[in-house]
């Protein structure tokens, strides 16, 4: 009989690769809720710059999340983890001075080396190595539990420390977690014995043809793409709004964004578990895009208004909740068991050009209209079009796994 439970070993490394993985992704979320402040009164910067400091390690991720991947199948998992890890150390010491001497330039720079050293696919990637099958679905979930807990503090925890210690202060907390993982990951984790290629949970060229015939994985690409787009687009704009036109210090963002996320937790979990268990994914799919418009149309009407922008910060958070974890969930229910990690790899290579995109364009937006008209308006449109994409999908009934062939 197979024994559905973690092994002592299965779980000291699941609950070690969360731990690296929570860090690394915490090092990235603790700039988002303050980093275009900061970063669009540099000399030389504008709004575009500052969104591209934003995104810039969206690009990079989406670049190296494949390669890395493959790499480590050939060289073994810990060289690629050190060396991303060491990677995402220097990217993050670098923003730091980059902050503290308020250069632009060099904060891009260190944003695109933080992003080269926080792919994920290879820690996704030893988990295979290190679990069993049976119980590998609930290793991820633990993974995806980390980054969730991740992006918590980072919100609020990002507004605390650029406060006392300003943005060079946020990136250099960044690079002390990466340092504080390393030891770990050198002296705690073991090589797995035999590396092999897992097709539930890795990348494969062979069946890259296949996930790109599929209508329905095309279109969860493009919904992860745009989820994230929106992600990066509003933190662009949204700090600036609340520090230009309604005056708060940084020091106070912390409440507003501690605020959202108490709501948008406590919606998700009940969205989800209809969900899933209720077999509602498309209504619950579906009402979480409609909620995101309506935190566009809101932006759009009343960011004059301080208590009605934050109802819709409020609002665009419980839509991103109710959507961020049905998304991956739904994704591999549509794909083919063989496929599923080329079609994950996809997945999350859209996701991470999405966050690039949202900052670049929502900055470029901001440039061309400091009262953000334009970002909010492209932002309905585009979350309209992939509204009307989800309409036209056939949702998987519970449990069951669709042909790739099914629109």
């Amino acid at each position: 009989m197979i024994d559905k439970d973690f092994l002592p070993e299965e779980k000291k490394i699941t609950l070690g690769l969360a731990f690296i993985f929570a860090l690394r992704m915490l090092g990235l979320f603790l700039a988002l809720p303050v980093l275009s402040i900061y970063a669009k009164n540099m000399p030389a910067s504008d709004a575009f710059l500052a969104g591209l400091a934003i995104g810039a390690y969206g690009l990079t991720q989406a670049i190296f999340q494949i390669p890395y991947g493959l790499w480590s199948d050939k060289i073994g998992r810990k060289p690629i983890i050190i060396t991303s890890t060491i990677i995402f150390i220097l990217g993050s010491f670098l923003s730091a001075y980059a902050a503290s001497i308020e250069n632009i330039h060099l904060l891009i720079i260190g944003r695109f080396l933080q992003g080269i050293g926080a792919v994920s696919s290879v820690v996704i990637a030893l988990l295979a190595d290190m679990t069993r099958e049976v119980i590998r679905t609930r290793a991820m979930a633990t993974i995806g539990a980390s980054i969730g807990m991740a992006f918590a503090f980072g919100m609020v925890l990002g507004p605390l420390i650029a406060s006392h210690f300003g943005l060079a202060g946020v990136f250099t907390f960044t690079g002390i977690l990466g340092l504080i993982s390393l030891p770990y990951i050198i002296f705690g984790i073991k090589e797995p014995p035999v590396v092999k290629h897992h097709d539930d949970a890795e990348f494969k060229s062979s069946y890259l043809s296949i996930v790109l015939k599929d209508k329905n994985l095309l279109k969860m690409d493009l919904g992860m793409f745009v989820l994230h787009m929106t992600l990066t687009a509003v933190f662009t704009a949204v700090p600036i709004i609340f520090a230009h036109q309604h005056t708060i210090d940084v020091k106070d963002l912390w409440k507003i964004y501690l605020l959202m996320f108490f709501v948008g937790l406590t919606i998700m979990v009940p969205s989800t578990i209809i969900a899933e268990k209720k077999n509602k994914i498309k209504e619950v799919k579906m009402l979480g895009i409609l909620v995101l418009i309506a935190s566009f149309i809101m932006f759009l009407m009343f960011k004059d208004n301080f208590y009605l922008t934050v109802l819709a910060i409020i609002v665009y958070f419980t839509g991103f909740m109710m959507l961020e974890p049905i998304m991956p969930s739904l994704m591999s229910k549509y794909a083919k068991p063989h496929v599923k990690g080329t079609a994950s790899g996809v997945f999350n290579t859209a996701q991470f050009v999405g966050a690039f995109v949202g900052g670049a364009v929502g900055g470029y937006l901001l440039k061309l209209d400091e009262s953000a008209n334009f970002n909010f308006i492209f932002l309905i449109i585009l979350t309209v079009i992939w509204l009307a994409l989800v309409s036209t999908m056939e949702m998987p009934k519970k449990k069951e796994v669709l042909n790739n062939d099914t629109n």
